[in-house]
């Protein structure tokens, strides 16, 4: 997919992009994105899957501010998956605040201003226990940073902590660390019980995010989900063509809360459907509002 555009886009409402891979160099994700059209886009800062990590080149970090300042893109980061901070495992913990604080660093060395991190699991102990590690552990471990950290809402399977916006709200609030923000992830949402389908829900949950206080909505991930309302199941799948569909997210948009902002898909890759067709599908959602709400919304 071929959009490459060399015009400044400062003035877009809407922001859509993907989550980008980083295989040979991190500046790849810029690249590609830009190369694409996108708006923004998403990127791992270390390997997903593991504690380890090497340290990113000089030549790649020049490169990576480079394509993102060309292109005129919004980056954010997200922590790997095996964090989890409100583990009963102190080794699982100790490890965690290393991750997050070493991801820190790098979104810093980068000029990302953004890092994703779930909220993990409280392992059967209660979301109050939970909640006490997670906020004891940044209070104590988090280093100095610059990147804003966001909070991502939980699709709501067992032990999960996070799946609803005001738990969310309740963990930043024991934080010693304001520099927190909330990401959005439609499918979670959906999973965990908000019906994306109606309006009147989907004014619900606009209004717990408005409640959030000072920390904004400063991502929203746009999956639709594979499996059926409150499932638990954290499954994404292509937007229109799960159980979300395209009404859910006409909903969502014609909100004033999500006509504005950042937007990331992390659709799956195989034959049913790639970013080509996620993009355009997303542009299609947004049209449908402008038809149907008498308005113009400026996306990329």
């Amino acid at each position: 997919m071929e959009r490459e555009k060399q015009l400044k886009h400062s003035n877009v409402n809407i922001r859509l992009g993907f989550h980008m891979s980083v295989a040979g160099s991190v500046s790849n994700a810029p690249l590609n994105a830009g190369k694409s059209g996108y708006g923004d886009f998403q990127f791992f800062p270390s390997s997903p899957r593991t504690w380890k990590h090497s340290p990113i080149k000089s030549v790649d970090i020049s490169m990576f501010k480079e394509y993102t300042k060309k292109f005129d893109l919004i980056a954010f980061a997200h922590l790997p998956y095996l964090f989890n901070l409100a583990s009963k495992s102190e080794d699982q913990r100790s490890k965690s605040i290393e991750m997050l604080n070493n991801n820190l660093e790098r979104c810093d060395v980068l000029g990302v201003h953004y890092l994703v991190v779930h909220l993990g699991s409280h392992m059967g102990s209660g979301f109050n226990e939970g909640k006490k590690r997670i906020a004891d552990s940044l209070n104590e471990g988090i280093a100095h940073h610059k990147a804003m950290v966001l909070f991502e809402n939980t699709a709501g399977y067992k032990n999960s902590v996070g799946s609803r916006i005001p738990e969310i709200a309740d963990i930043a609030d024991s934080v010693d660390d304001k520099n927190i923000g909330l990401c959005l992830d439609t499918c979670h949402a959906f999973a965990a019980g908000y019906d994306l389908r109606s309006e009147k829900e989907v004014s619900k949950l606009a209004d717990e995010i408005e409640d959030f206080g000072k920390r904004t909505l400063k991502l929203v991930h746009l999956n639709d989900a594979k499996y059926k309302l409150g499932s638990g199941l954290d499954r994404h799948w292509h937007l229109g063509k799960g159980e979300i569909g395209e009404k859910g997210f006409v909903n969502m948009f014609k909100n004033p809360l999500f006509q504005k902002g950042c937007f990331v898909m992390e659709t799956p890759v195989n034959s049913y459907g790639d970013e080509e067709y996620n993009y355009s599908e997303a542009v299609k959602i947004i049209r449908m509002v402008e038809e149907e709400e008498g308005i113009e919304l400026s996306y990329r």
